[in-house]
């Protein structure tokens, strides 16, 4: 049986800075309790209940950031590496709230260049999942921002200009955004486009999409993270390798890996190196 990782590995660097920020805090007696995260603070159950175990108060990605805020009247409030939009803040500093803000880096410059571009009389095009809470905080700055979604929400773009600005949620399919663009410039050629697909979620894609032949690949990483989601889909549409993606090595209890002798191995930017390692150490022990 060989085994093959396929680097890179490990947190992005916007996830370690988050989870960083928030052990500070926790540590810090000086902070302003109880501790609120709105959501998740990355796509990763383990990472987020070792938070939980540590006092952090969890709230349930389901509720919307505005009514979490409602919920909260005193302590802490930590904005998750995905970001928020501007009436959070707003809404946060009229109760008086401790702010922890773990914004990754690419989203906050996303959020920046969309307000700069709307203070420009610009219209804006913004490509992402709507349910993502990525996407959210970027689509809560204006309202006049257009979300694309699927491919039929640009045929119905109705915009004034032929230039708009144009970018994206991080963690989508380096692929699907290209056709997305492809799209667009087709009905606004002038429009500009600022691709934000970050550099971790790029990489990884990369790697993925040029593994070398395996008869399996395994994808490790929350269900609900946009990243590693998208590399199951690179792993099995681009790849064309046998792919699935599991949360931890408990997943593979039932899977039959008969004929099965050489197995590549990714994983999310949110994904902790040991649950990778326990997936490794349990495929070693097993076959």
């Amino acid at each position: 049986m060989i085994i093959k990782k396929i680097e890179p590995q490990g947190f992005c660097g916007g996830v370690k800075k988050a989870i960083v920020i928030l052990e500070k805090a926790i540590s810090d007696k000086t902070i302003a309790r109880p501790i609120y995260m709105l959501g998740s603070l990355i796509h990763n159950s383990h990472i987020i209940d070792e938070f939980k175990n540590k006092g952090v108060i969890m709230l349930d990605d389901n509720i919307e950031k505005e009514a979490m805020i409602d919920m909260i009247n005193e302590g802490t409030i930590i904005i998750s590496a995905h970001g928020v939009s501007p009436l959070i803040y707003q809404k946060a500093k009229e109760k008086n709230l401790n702010i922890i803000d773990t914004t990754c880096p690419f989203v906050k410059m996303i959020h920046d260049r969309v307000i700069s571009n709307l203070n420009d009389k610009k219209e804006i095009i913004y490509i992402g999942n709507k349910n993502h809470p990525e996407t959210k905080g970027v689509i809560g700055i204006d309202d006049k921002i257009n979300l694309v979604s699927n491919k039929a929400d640009i045929n119905n773009l109705e915009l004034a200009d032929d230039n708009p600005y144009v970018t994206n949620q991080t963690t989508l399919s380096i692929y699907d955004i290209k056709e997305y663009y492809d799209l667009i410039l087709k009905k606004y050629p002038n429009a500009f486009l600022d691709n934000k697909i970050c550099d971790a979620t790029t990489k990884r894609q990369d790697a993925v999409a040029n593994q070398k032949y395996a008869d399996l690949c395994i994808i490790v990483g929350d269900k609900k993270s946009s990243n590693t989601k998208k590399l199951y889909e690179v792993s099995k549409n681009i790849a064309k390798i046998n792919t699935i993606l599991i949360d931890n090595k408990n997943d593979l209890i039932d899977y039959d890996f008969k004929d099965i002798n050489k197995i590549n191995i990714s994983s999310g930017a949110s994904t902790p190196d040991y649950l990778v390692d326990e997936v490794i150490n349990y495929l070693e022990n097993r076959l």
